[in-house]
């Protein structure tokens, strides 16, 4: 029989060879004892005979354990074993191979792949490597080019996702792609390491290792025991406040590098309380961790054990040298140098300036009080035992509300035993409800939750037997929990679980235990050797699995969370949104979610020297995406001059922005007239009429809004919005920081809520929100066009909104006129008109602007981008047709 031509095989064998070379040896499946004698005995072979001095002996070596491992094979039906002989094939016969290219040992290391790769999931890092060779050999077959290439690198590592050899094969899909030089496909492996695996230190390290010249986050995720014995257990334990590790030694000035931290740390104890936590690790495995030398300095921080000091994981993922501080943002992420060790501030004797680090830490936007305490409260659960109607209804508390989802729910119907109603609203009284909680200090946050817990024990005391206790619980266990959060102290979560315990035992109605819930699976998933993935799956699973309700997911998005899962984080927040988006007890969730400057900082590296950072971060968080989920707003307002103004009734047919601004003063909160202005300058240049303006004021004084407005009323609606800060419409929309920056809110033209943007950003990115969004719109309309094959209408549309530049064009007075800035959405609209009527040197003008623009801005934030990509792929398509055309 004719041996088949396997010729094409070749260079990827050694490729292979090359790739795999580089990465760590995987043979860990462990076998029980008959299985492991066998294998264990064939390893031995094959050591034995890769020393042998001659090629020859070597050859002869290796087809004798190969035929044996063959019998073997034949007679072991087990799976463990088939597919660890299977394994062990594969790896002599890539041997033999690279001694002997002989086209028959091509063939059976082929088939050899062919057997191996239907090992199920379980057995993934055994058939791996295999999978990988038929792959590259299926390509090579295909002759795929870049593209193909890219496609099949990133399809090999989705296909691994979740199983065990999850991390491998995305460190070998890194290692081949930087063979290859593919920037873009290394920056889609770094998305799906970070949605996936980016908490696993063997894969920071090896980030560290193979990408350079870049700072980027990572989580920081691990167990550690404390210095009294205690657990603890990041990012949960972290989550809500900004941290700062000290890894450092007994030698190399250690000693004396914590001793000036703790100084500084005390000077800025009152700033940094709430907002800033430094927790220490010792590198010298001293039985107090380095407790006594902090206690001496008068330093109160935590003090973790890290076994091996500089051989742990976490330190060669985290730190890789010391004395060592790394910063992690309150959500978590931690700010890492993929190479070298980077530079820490310094003062003119050399001694490290800690107190300028510590400053620089406290004075950046991931510590600021308004966004930590945001983040502490969510984290906490104080949304879940919130009514956004203010108070609370005893008969109708907020967890019964939140399972309405439009059904009506039974009330409770109290009688003498129950807990009396007075009791329960002093409770409630307790909880600050959103903008107003993130804006309570240290101090005062620690207040409110110890006030609660008092309450709440003294009622449990009092009233033992109620048949509503379990709403007292609920409060009793987010009180504790808001505690651990803020106070940074384990023993308040310690005491929720007690708690959380008693209140499953007692009886919750079905639903409305989930605050209970929460906290046992935190105490769960805190276990080192826990199974994270499926505990926070059973957890959606047993509660309603599709149908689960608003709160279970958003409990579920807390634990992703908690333990750095990406992943799971995004799934169950795209069901929240989809599903629970407009219900009253789920708009402060919702908010969080969709709010453009929590989901740019969830994940972001914190770091922000020089402008690159600020360019991204502007860029991120202005971009012309709507709200993932268009929710409808309801509402009826009074007009400055006592006039009805209804939404969706007097917004209907127009895009309508809304800027919401509390009342403004000299030494208050600013002015909105200037951002106002630049709106409605906007909308007066937008062809057709489809814009309008309105200022919201947060008041419901007219006599002080006229008196602000003055003489010269901005030229749109102004409306009152009674109660202010107390209006539910404040939680509706995600209201925050009036008094510091406006809230703004597009309306489509059908109504419904475009975008929405918070205080937390400032009002110059807040109105460019605005923009990006309507003219991303009037790009989607017109594709639209195109598509229905509308050219006319497509081209008057677009030339409407970006009349088209002639270069020749003169004023009345003979000057040449001034080239218009059109956006990039507009200028690719535009080019995609032209294309279409086959006006092809217009549409090129057009795509070339848009690549110079968004490469320049590239060039800024020092990263490629998604839109820079599709835009480059418009202009070479319009420069494939006018190739094909002058064929």
């Amino acid at each position: 029989m004719m041996k088949p031509d396997l010729t094409y095989v070749r260079p990827f064998f050694l490729g292979m060879v090359c790739v795999l070379v580089l990465m760590p040896c995987l043979n860990a499946t462990a076998l029980d004892g008959n299985s492991q004698s066998f294998i264990e005995t064939f390893e031995r072979t094959l050591s034995e005979t890769k020393e042998s001095a001659s090629s020859v002996r070597q050859r002869l070596g290796l087809r004798r354990v190969i035929r044996d491992a063959e019998q073997q094979l034949e007679e072991r039906d087990a799976p463990h074993e088939k597919y660890q002989l299977l394994e062990f094939l594969f790896r002599a016969r890539q041997q033999l191979l690279g001694l002997d290219d002989d086209p028959e040992y091509r063939q059976a290391l082929l088939e050899t792949c062919r057997e191996l790769v239907k090992a199920p999931d379980e057995f993934a890092e055994l058939r791996l490597e295999a999978d990988l060779l038929i792959s590259q050999v299926e390509l090579a077959k295909k002759g795929g080019g870049e593209e193909a290439r890219a496609t099949a690198l990133l399809s090999f590592a989705e296909r691994y996702l979740n199983t065990p050899a999850s991390a491998r094969a995305l460190r070998l899909m890194v290692v081949m792609a930087l063979e290859f030089g593919d920037e873009p496909l290394i920056n889609d492996l770094q998305e799906m390491i970070d949605r996936n695996v980016a908490a696993d230190p063997e894969m920071i390290a090896f980030q560290r290792e193979m990408l350079g010249g870049d700072v980027f986050a990572a989580p920081f995720a691990g167990t550690f025991k404390r210095s009294d014995g205690k657990t603890v257990r990041y990012p949960m334990d972290g989550l809500g406040r900004s941290l700062l590790l000290v890894f450092w030694s007994k030698e190399d000035g250690g000693v004396e590098y914590v001793r000036r931290f703790a100084a500084a740390s005390l000077e800025r104890k009152d700033e940094m309380e709430g907002r800033l936590e430094i927790i220490s690790f010792n590198l010298d495995d001293l039985p107090d961790a380095g407790e006594s030398i902090f206690r001496e300095a008068g330093a109160g921080w935590q003090v973790l054990h890290l076994p091996g000091g500089r051989e742990h994981p976490v330190y060669k993922a985290y730190a890789r040298s010391d004395p060592r501080n790394v910063r992690v943002s309150p959500t978590g992420q931690a700010a890492l140098i993929m190479t070298g060790s980077g530079r820490e501030r310094v003062r003119i004797d050399g001694t490290p300036d800690c107190a300028r680090m510590l400053g620089s830490a406290i004075g950046r936007s991931w510590t600021q009080p308004r966004y930590v305490g945001q983040l502490s409260s969510l984290m906490a659960g104080d949304f879940l035992v919130i009514d956004p109607e203010g108070g609370i209804d005893p008969e109708r508390p907020p967890e019964l509300k939140a399972l309405a989802n439009g059904a009506v729910v039974p009330p409770l119907k109290g009688d003498a035993s129950f807990v009396p109603a007075e009791t329960l609203i002093a409770i409630q009284e307790s909880f600050v409800a959103p903008p107003m909680r993130y804006r309570l200090d240290y101090a005062q946050q620690g207040e409110h939750y110890l006030r609660a817990v008092k309450l709440c024990r003294d009622a449990i005391g009092k009233y033992p037997d109620a048949p509503d206790l379990w709403v007292v619980r609920n409060r009793l266990i987010v009180a504790l929990m808001g505690l651990w959060k803020t106070d940074a102290d384990l023993s308040r979560f310690e005491e929720a679980v007690v708690e959380a315990k008693a209140a499953i035992a007692d009886g919750i109605p079905e639903g409305c235990r989930i605050i209970a819930e929460l906290c046992l699976a935190r105490e769960a998933l805190r276990e080192p050797d826990a199974n994270t993935d499926d505990l926070i799956d059973a957890f959606v699973a047993e509660r309603g699995g599709k149908k689960a309700t608003g709160p279970v997911l958003a409990a579920a998005c807390l634990l992703a969370l908690d333990v750095a899962d990406r992943s799971r984080f995004d799934d169950y927040r795209r069901r929240v949104l989809e599903n629970h988006a407009g219900h009253p007890q789920m708009w402060a969730f919702t908010t969080f979610l969709l709010d453009r400057y929590h989901r740019y900082w969830l994940y972001q590296v914190p770091w922000s020297a020089g402008r690159t950072y600020r360019y991204r971060e502007n860029y991120f968080t202005t971009r012309g995406q709507p709200d993932e989920v268009l929710r409808h707003l309801e509402v009826e307002l009074q007009t400055l001059g006592g006039e009805s103004w209804q939404l969706p009734r007097d917004a209907s047919g127009m895009w309508t922005a809304i800027l919401f601004a509390a009342p403004w003063a000299k030494d208050g909160a600013p002015s909105p007239i200037r951002t106002l202005n630049s709106l409605i300058e906007y909308s007066e240049d937008r062809p057709g009429g489809d814009m309008q303006v309105v200022l919201a004021v947060l008041s419901d004084d007219r006599d002080r809004v006229q008196a602000l407005i003055g003489n010269e009323p901005p030229g749109c609606p102004i409306v009152l919005v009674p109660d202010g800060v107390q209006n539910p419409l404040v939680q509706q929309l995600g209201i925050l920081s009036e008094d510091q920056n406006f809230n703004q809110v597009l309306l489509q033209p059908d109504g419904r809520i475009a975008a929405t943007v918070s205080g937390l950003m400032d009002n110059n990115r807040g109105s460019k929100v605005i923009l990006n969004v309507i003219e991303h719109y009037d790009e989607m309309a017109i594709s639209k066009l195109i598509a229905q094959d509308k050219l006319e209408a497509a081209r008057a549309r677009i030339i409407t909104l970006a009349p088209h530049f002639d270069p020749d064009a003169l004023d009345e007075r003979g000057r040449k006129l001034k080239k218009p800035i059109y956006s990039a959405s507009h200028l690719r609209a535009r080019a995609r008109v032209f294309a279409a009527c086959g006006e092809l040197d217009l549409a090129l003008v057009d795509a070339e602007e848009v690549v110079g623009q968004l490469l320049s801005l590239a060039g800024s934030m020092s990263k490629r981008f998604e839109e820079l990509d599709e835009a480059e792929a418009l202009r070479d398509s319009i420069l494939e047709q006018i190739k094909d055309n002058e064929i």
